[in-house]
């Protein structure tokens, strides 16, 4: 497990004990999401130039985005912005982008994730400095569990 913060972008990688496959599925299909993902619900078609919405407990609108490339399933590119909703201090902040990647390897699937697009430390860049790592985790977690 590795992490490195430069300025102005977090870059997280971690090893997920399972298929490529699986990991994706994981990242992008709504009833494997919500187990890792501190209890949001994720609703997207995955294509590009769509909307990508991340909900809470409630059905209330966190995080929005727009799908801006795909390559199952190797990497995902989407726009974040939080709401209101998602984080009071940080729903003025210009939209970032994150970017998922994923390889094979015969331990399991490689994942890198890049939350970058900062201009300044914002309250958005604060915002997810751990939280990606909780995310990480729990996507690491769900596998382990298995």
């Amino acid at each position: 497990m590795t992490e490195a913060k430069t300025q102005l972008r977090h870059d997280l990688d971690r090893l997920v004990t399972a298929d490529i496959e699986d990991v994706w599925r994981a990242l992008t299909d709504p009833d494997e999401f919500q187990p890792y993902y501190d209890a949001t619900a994720v609703e997207s078609s995955w294509m590009p130039g769509e909307p990508v919405r991340f909900l809470d407990e409630d059905g209330e609108l966190v995080i929005e985005g727009t799908v801006v490339d795909v390559d199952a399933p190797h990497r995902l590119v989407h726009t974040f912005e939080f709401t209101a909703r998602g984080d009071s201090a940080a729903s003025g902040d210009a939209p970032t982008t994150v970017t998922w990647s994923l390889e094979p390897g015969d331990d399991g699937t490689h994942v890198s994730l890049v939350h970058d697009g900062f201009t300044t430390r914002t309250a958005t860049w604060r915002s997810v400095e751990d939280g990606w790592e909780q995310v990480l985790d729990g996507l690491v977690d769900l596998f382990d569990e298995e």
